[in-house]
């Protein structure tokens, strides 16, 4: 299903960890997406992104604002995907599989793979490394030389989205996934919103009061719906001159 031509998997979250988890245990490469109203806005100007997007294995409405314009726009998605519900779904599922965490600031992968032990001890977590490195092709094979299964890179989008399509294969991983701020709620860095908030769609509003200076974000993020039904009305419009209900006097009779 495509909105605003991001292409996007119409499924629900236990169809999404199934298919993950068959990645996983593949013998090829993959990448999963999640695509939230804000990265929406950005894949509608930058080719170069909604490529990457188009192309993932698996592409997730990561996102209210999202599911909003699916609706509006007559094509509604099943549900929000969210990238941390996913993954931790999957990663009850994968006893025996070797991790590799990438992302975040100095120390917090450190703080992440404790946790990580402490919570999935059936995974392999086989290395680690933060998110500030500049030789994307050395670190590619660094990654390989840890010989990961499932590769979790915390870059922030749009940045984790472009590695992992340019850079992704060379890691020898069968799975790589896009997870965002994930790590730092893993590391305890941050905290999750309560399940009353998720259930609400208000898990934006929880992030953003931890995380003020997402303000901006939050408020581009908002324009999509509003987008959406522009879209929407130019479809109806667009519809109706086609079938010449727009046109007057004689003609209109004739």
């Amino acid at each position: 299903m495509e909105i605003f031509n991001v292409r996007f998997d119409n499924i629900t979250l236990e169809e999404a960890v199934d298919r993950a988890e068959d990645m996983v245990r593949s013998t090829s490469w993959h990448y999963v997406a999640g695509t939230n109203a804000n990265l929406l806005r950005i894949a509608r100007r930058d080719e170069r992104y909604r490529e990457v997007i188009n192309q993932a294995d698996l592409s997730l409405a990561d996102g209210y604002g999202v599911i909003c314009a699916s609706r509006i726009l007559g094509t509604p998605l099943t549900e929000r995907i969210p990238c941390m519900d996913l993954l931790n779904l999957l990663l009850t599922k994968l006893e025996g599989i070797r991790v590799y965490l990438l992302g975040g600031r100095p120390g917090i992968a450190e703080k992440a793979g404790e946790r990580l032990r402490e919570q999935y001890p059936g995974l392999i977590l086989c290395g680690l490394h933060h998110g500030f490195f500049e030789d994307s092709e050395a670190m590619a094979e660094e990654i390989a030389r840890c010989a990961p299964e499932l590769l979790l890179v915390c870059l922030g989008s749009p940045k984790q989205e472009l590695w992992m399509a340019e850079h992704g294969a060379a890691t020898g991983a069968r799975l790589a996934c896009g997870c965002g701020g994930w790590i730092d709620v893993c590391a305890g860095e941050l905290r999750r919103a309560p399940e009353s908030w998720r259930k609400r769609n208000l898990e934006w509003v929880y992030r953003f009061l931890q995380e003020p200076w997402r303000f901006g974000r939050v408020c581009l993020s908002l324009i999509l719906p509003l987008l959406a039904l522009m879209e929407a009305a130019r479809r109806t419009l667009s519809g109706r001159m086609s079938k010449g209900d727009w046109q007057d006097g004689p003609e209109k009779e004739k």
